[in-house]
């Protein structure tokens, strides 16, 4: 005997399987995706939490209803000074980030430019090498087959 059935809510579903071989109940979330399996021997029912009773009175439900497109541009509106606050903290962290590396940069570049000048100082100060020209000249080549 097999016993098959679905419980909903507005943000899972959930499946159970009662059968001889395997017994069990499965959720999913709304967008399809499985969040708990479990088998469980002996698995006969499955009662699912009743989503409680409304606090709003029908009239306010469908006032709701009525001026959704107004709360929808109202939340939107919210949602996108919220991202732009993140962004623009974003940004000025990064700013912060490349005012630090310019910063390090421009001390590195100039303890770089007083060690070069210290061992220019220091280089002109030892004697000069000379340099050396060696050429190679072939002057006679012969050439001997030896049996």
């Amino acid at each position: 005997m097999a016993t098959y059935g679905k419980q909903r809510s507005g943000r899972f579903v959930a499946a159970l399987i009662a059968l001889q071989v395997e017994n069990g109940f499965a959720i999913w979330d709304f967008r399809g995706q499985e969040q708990q399996r479990h088998l469980i021997d002996r698995f006969k029912q499955f009662s699912w939490r009743p989503r409680p009773r409304s606090l709003l009175t029908k009239e306010q439900q469908k006032a709701i209803r009525k001026n959704l497109k107004e709360y929808s541009r109202q939340f939107e509106e919210e949602d996108a000074a919220q991202e732009s606050n993140v962004s623009a903290e974003l940004i000025q962290a990064r700013k912060r980030a490349i005012n630090e590396w310019n910063a390090w940069r421009a001390r590195v570049r100039q303890e770089m430019a007083t060690d070069l000048k210290r061992m220019g100082a220091q280089h002109n100060e030892e004697e000069k090498e000379e340099a050396v020209e060696l050429i190679d000249e072939l002057i006679e080549e012969t050439i001997e087959v030896i049996e």
